[in-house]
């Protein structure tokens, strides 16, 4: 069998340092390397629509929500799980192409409707087929057999991880963090004063974050100086490719530490 990138970046880490566990790196690097073949597939398949795959994203959950194909902003928001910023810019960019349209909920004010617009269900009646053999396309390489083993194992990942998320919690380096009104909850019950960060609650024997010297109970408070006042900020920070090593820092009780946090471990 033909090797693939990640093979060779595992092969290099094995000589390196060969008491790594790197099947963890097996698994998410490759779907990263997959994601970003199928992101570029996927945009230029949209662009011959003129609109981009995250405007996709909004019409077809406007679509596949029933006629009238309306739904608030917010629950958009929540359900394609992006932040309210990101959401009225994609939105402001569908309703100058025509495609959706706002409009106010009379019964709660700080609430918008969003809705398909005739041109924006006409467009999917078109997009859909041809992304649906888009994505054909790139799964080609699989069999009926490969496919049905491949979806039972990543819908067993995903639910794992939504599971984690539905909890107010979300696994790092190998530590589950609780959102920041669990974690005020678990500080005040210990007399600790409030503030705003996530609290380690969980840290799994031998893995990173034990090495890197977490603890539970633990406040994350900010990196690279940015306050981390939600999972949202946590992932939005950590996944920038610069600085290559991030400045983590961590209130333990009511003693300020900080940590060196490389990018390759997280």
């Amino acid at each position: 069998m033909p090797l693939d990138h990640v093979d060779r970046v595992v092969q290099q880490w094995k000589a390196e340092r060969p008491e790594y566990d790197l099947a963890p790196v097996e698994i998410i690097g490759r779907a990263g390397r997959i994601m970003e073949h199928v992101d570029r597939a996927l945009e230029a398949k949209f662009e011959e629509f003129q609109i981009s795959r995250a405007s996709f994203d909004v019409l077809a959950a406007l679509r596949r929500n029933g006629n009238p194909y309306k739904m608030t902003q917010r629950d958009l928001m929540r359900g394609l799980f992006r932040t309210s910023g990101s959401m009225s810019l994609r939105i402001d960019a569908l309703q100058k192409q025509g495609l959706v349209k706002r409009s106010p909920d009379s019964e709660d004010r700080r609430s918008v409707f969003v809705t398909l617009t005739a041109k924006g269900v006409a467009l999917l009646e078109d997009a859909i087929p041809a992304h649906l053999e888009n994505e054909s396309s790139l799964v080609g390489g699989l069999n009926r057999a490969e496919r049905s083993q491949l979806i039972a194992l990543l819908r067993k990942w995903l639910v794992s991880l939504e599971d984690e998320v539905a909890h107010g919690r979300q696994l790092y380096l190998g530590m589950t963090l609780l959102d920041s009104r669990a974690s005020t909850k678990m500080r005040r019950a210990v007399g600790l004063p409030d503030m705003p960060g996530l609290l380690v609650n969980k840290i799994a024997a031998g893995s990173r974050a034990e090495e890197l010297g977490f603890r539970k109970g633990d406040l994350v408070t900010s990196i690279e100086r940015q306050a981390v006042s939600s999972l949202v900020d946590l992932r939005k920070i950590l996944n920038r490719s610069e600085p290559k090593t991030k400045r983590v820092r961590v209130v333990r009780g009511v003693e300020t530490l900080e940590f060196k946090l490389a990018s390759s471990s997280i």
